[in-house]
C-alpha cells in the first residue's frame, strides 16, 4: 500500500515537471519567434535605409553630372560651340525650392520661341487669312535676317 502510494506520487511528480518543461518549451519557442520578428523587422529598416542612401545618392550623382554638363556645354565652356552657329537660347521662369526655400530659377526653353513666331503661330491657329500669314512670314524673314547681319557686323 505504501509502495502505491509513493509511485501514485512520484508519477504526480514527474506528470507536473513534464508539464513545466512542456510550458518553459513554448515559453522558449515564443520568445525566439518574437526575438526572430524583431530581428526580421530590424534588417528590414537597414535594407529600406541602406536603398533610400543608395537613391539618394543616384539622385545627386545624377544632378552633378547634369551640372557638369551644362557647365561644359554652355556657350563660354569647354565643349560650347561657337555663336554663330549656335541657336538662340530661351528661358523660363521655373518653379523650383531649394535647401533655402528660394522658388524661383531661370532653365532653358526648348520650345521657346521669339515674339513674331509667337504671333504667327498663333495667326495660322485663329486666323486663316493669306495676309496676315504672309506679313508674319516677312515678319519673320526680316527678324531673322536681321539677326544674321547683326552677327555678321559683330564678327568683322
Amino acid at each position: 500500500d505504501h509502495l502505491v502510494r509513493v509511485a501514485n506520487e512520484a508519477e504526480f511528480i514527474l506528470s507536473r515537471q513534464r508539464a513545466e518543461d512542456i510550458h518553459r518549451h513554448a515559453e522558449f519557442e515564443s520568445l525566439c519567434a518574437q526575438y526572430f520578428a524583431e530581428k526580421r523587422e530590424d534588417e528590414k529598416m537597414c535594407d529600406h535605409l541602406i536603398r533610400a542612401a543608395k537613391y539618394r545618392d543616384h539622385v545627386t550623382a545624377t544632378q552633378l553630372i547634369q551640372k557638369i554638363i551644362n557647365i561644359l556645354m554652355d556657350k563660354h565652356g569647354a565643349w560650347g560651340n561657337s555663336p554663330p552657329s549656335r541657336p538662340r537660347e530661351f528661358w523660363r521662369l521655373d518653379y523650383w525650392e531649394d535647401d533655402l526655400r528660394r522658388r524661383r530659377r531661370f532653365v532653358r526653353n526648348p520650345l521657346g520661341s521669339t515674339h513674331p513666331e509667337a504671333t504667327l503661330k498663333a495667326a495660322i491657329d485663329h486666323a486663316p487669312d493669306e495676309d496676315v500669314l504672309v506679313k508674319g512670314k516677312q515678319s519673320i524673314k526680316n527678324q531673322v535676317l536681321g539677326y544674321q547681319n547683326s552677327e555678321s557686323e559683330i564678327l568683322l
